[in-house]
């Protein structure tokens, strides 16, 4: 199972230069994850909570309604057990980091 500690060490600087911005990709074959926070701009803080949207892994389209019962493609401030949630319901057979 996939904690928010593995999901904040797998963290990289957000890749647009954001000041204290992190990011965390999670992907399979089928979906990407972005899990993003930490800077103004950004719907969490990425230590309480944090921006979650979902992508398909060829098209690049947002998925994140197929996975959530939401209309939006990305999902701010969503807890820390929500985060979790998401991950381990997703990617029940593994994924990769980017």
């Amino acid at each position: 199972m996939t904690t928010i500690q593995d999901i904040i060490n797998f963290s990289k600087p957000h890749p647009n230069g954001i000041a204290d911005a992190r990011q965390t990709v999670l992907f399979d074959d089928k979906v990407i994850m972005s899990i993003v926070g930490g800077s103004r701009g950004l719907y969490g803080d990425f230590v309480d909570d944090f921006e979650v949207a979902l992508m398909d892994s060829e098209t690049k389209d947002f998925v994140t309604k197929y996975y959530v019962s939401s209309g939006d493609d990305v999902l701010g401030y969503k807890t820390r057990e929500e985060v979790e949630d998401l991950v381990n319901s997703v990617f029940k057979k593994g994924f990769q980091v980017r």
